[in-house]
């Protein structure tokens, strides 16, 4: 995503300084899908999501539970709830891409891609094989595997454009979910279609008791609040709050 900005209208209740729920589009689900492409999702798998702190377990539920409708055709849910290790089409990380770890040395001086740390290695003969481990066999010709050979992301690859996919009709095959559909995401990463139903309903339960004054806030999210919701998911509950609407120091 380099530099660009995802756009999101959220309803908030101005005197908690909560967030109820954004209304957002394609690309900011297919971003916090994309999470559990992360080794994450393979260790929500071996524990009870609805146990985890943080709000990792309900994302994970949400993409269990979403209706395939919604989903790409070319797409399987479990890519996202059991991921490999390392993931074949990175692309999905979206505002990921690009990020640089703090404290620079400290994670290893690694700039670009958060796969940049990952090397493959072939043998000298560069047969079909790659092994992330050097000086392997290859299965083919039995050689020490210790050429070290570049790693491309699909991303790195000019996207193919239609006229369908980029109006984000049936034709589009990047992300996870299909476009012209607005979904809500609530605080605690609760991901669904959205409808006049499951909003008001959301707003009756959360006003129930209270005095609340709400309100709409639209925000931008990049780099910086991609790798706020990634750190927020997995301690908090409230994730969109805590990004959003918690001063910086």
């Amino acid at each position: 995503m380099g530099s660009s900005k995802i756009s999101l209208k959220l309803l908030v209740d101005t005197k908690s300084k909560k967030v109820l729920f954004a209304e957002a589009g394609k690309e900011f689900v297919d971003f916090v899908f994309s999470l559990l492409t992360l080794p994450i999702g393979a260790v929500v798998k071996l524990i009870s999501a609805w146990t985890m702190q943080g709000s990792i377990g309900r994302l994970y539920q949400s993409v269990e539970h979403i209706n395939a409708s919604y989903l790409l055709p070319n797409k399987d849910r479990a890519d996202l709830l059991q991921p490999k290790v390392l993931h074949p089409d990175a692309r999905e990380l979206l505002l990921l891409q690009g990020s640089k770890p703090e404290g620079g040395a400290g994670a290893g001086g690694h700039g670009g891609s958060p796969l940049a740390r990952f090397k493959l290695y072939t043998c000298a003969g560069y047969c079909a094989t790659a092994a992330m481990e050097a000086k392997a066999a290859c299965p083919q010709c039995k050689q020490a595997m210790t050429t070290e050979v570049a790693l491309v992301l699909p991303s790195a690859a000019p996207a193919q454009s239609s006229p369908s996919s980029s109006s984000g009709g049936e034709g589009e095959s990047s992300g996870y979910v299909k476009g012209l559909v607005t979904y809500m995401v609530t605080d605690g990463l609760e991901v669904t279609p959205m409808s006049a139903i499951s909003s008001i309903t959301l707003i009756n339960k959360f006003s129930v008791g209270k005095d609340v004054e709400l309100a709409e806030k639209y925000v931008s999210t990049g780099m910086d609040e991609g790798l706020g919701i990634l750190k927020a998911a997995l301690r908090s509950d409230t994730v969109l709050s805590d990004v959003f609407l918690t001063k910086k120091k």
